[in-house]
């Protein structure tokens, strides 16, 4: 086999604006059909996508395509059932972050891809992104050393609490922002500092529904690392920046320009580095969305690692403890104490 069929449930602005756009590009996929249940946003995505089937009732779609793959893009209760569904049907399960509505729920879908021996992961996409690709990789050679912290700043348009008639569960502000928003950077400093040991946190709420958070953090490596997530912006902008200990600094900036700092010897005779070099690396300017972000790239890894019978990240797994982390952080805001992580390893 080398291409997955793959189908979508889901065609709303989210799914057809950022997911969908990559798919006619990848070939490990075929698009085999939409569902949707406004029937003329299915017809749409499915005309402007490739896929040669519609349908508005997920449980006829399974049945009838007996797709390999499904791709789940909606509201996070959404994301729950719907994924327990195409497990139960045998289909290996892609969902847009974050997993479910409470932390009960992804890990429901953690235990239900064991049992049925399925894949699933989750679309916390910057991971993906080349500029994060590259820095994973720079930070992972023997110049850079081991890594010794990582910060993550990551800044929004303030995100308002959400009712649950709308798919939110919960109708609290700061918890919206950890399904909305926080899931993204949390996913990316485990990614690069390793499951997380203990956090502390302070938060601050202004005006409207303005409100930041300072969370420092320890990983279980020894590692330290710093979140800065400001959801106080009429905009979007985010940064990472990793140290490691052979004086080596990698940082991204917005999910773009990636700039590496190291330490060299500017004399044969010196023993130790006497100054730093910067290189720079920028992706094509020219780039669609779903390129630069992470989109394509991460359907590509889920694909492929369903053709290999590799575990995907971010895994379904990573979607339920990114969800205890940022439970992990509202608690040390609220008591004002350092809280540990229990088996995020």
């Amino acid at each position: 086999m080398s291409t997955i069929r793959l189908a979508v449930v889901g065609a709303g602005r989210q799914c057809t604006a950022s997911l969908m756009p990559g798919i006619p590009y990848l070939s490990e996929i075929e698009l085999v059909a939409v569902c949707d249940l406004q029937r003329e946003l299915a017809e749409r995505n499915a005309r402007n996508f490739g896929a040669r089937a519609v349908y508005t009732d997920v449980e006829t779609m399974l049945r009838q395509e007996a797709p390999d793959a499904v791709m789940v893009v909606g509201p996070p209760q959404m994301h729950e059932e719907v994924g327990l569904q195409v497990l139960q049907a045998g289909a290996h399960l892609f969902i847009e972050k974050p997993a479910a509505p409470t932390i009960e729920g992804a890990k429901r879908l953690v235990d239900a891809a064991r049992g049925a021996g399925k894949l699933g992961q989750v679309g916390h996409m910057m991971r993906h992104a080349d500029p994060v690709r590259v820095a994973w990789d720079l930070c992972h050679t023997e110049e850079f050393g081991e890594i010794l912290s990582v910060e993550s700043r990551y800044t929004t348009w303030p995100t308002r609490q959400m009712p649950p008639d709308r798919g939110w569960g919960e109708p609290d502000e700061d918890w919206t922002y950890m399904l909305v928003q926080g899931g993204h950077p949390i996913d990316l400093m485990r990614h690069f500092l390793g499951p997380i040991r203990r956090v502390g946190a302070f938060r601050r709420h202004g005006r409207g529904a303005t409100k930041v958070y300072q969370v420092a953090l320890e990983g279980a490596e020894g590692r330290v690392g710093f979140l800065n997530l400001q959801d106080s912006f009429n905009g979007w902008t985010t940064g990472l920046e990793v140290v490691g200990d052979g004086q080596a600094i990698v940082t991204v900036d917005d999910l773009g320009r990636v700039t590496y700092r190291r330490g060299e010897k500017r004399t044969e005779t010196e023993k130790e580095a006497s100054g730093n070099t910067s290189y720079l690396w920028e992706p094509h300017h020219t780039l669609p969305h779903w390129r630069r972000s992470g989109y394509g790239n991460q359907l590509r890894h889920f694909a492929r690692c369903i053709l290999e019978g590799k575990e995907p990240h971010p895994s379904l797994r990573d979607g339920w403890r990114n969800l205890v982390v940022g439970q992990a952080i509202l608690e040390a805001c609220e008591t004002r104490q350092v809280v540990e992580v229990k088996n995020d390893a």
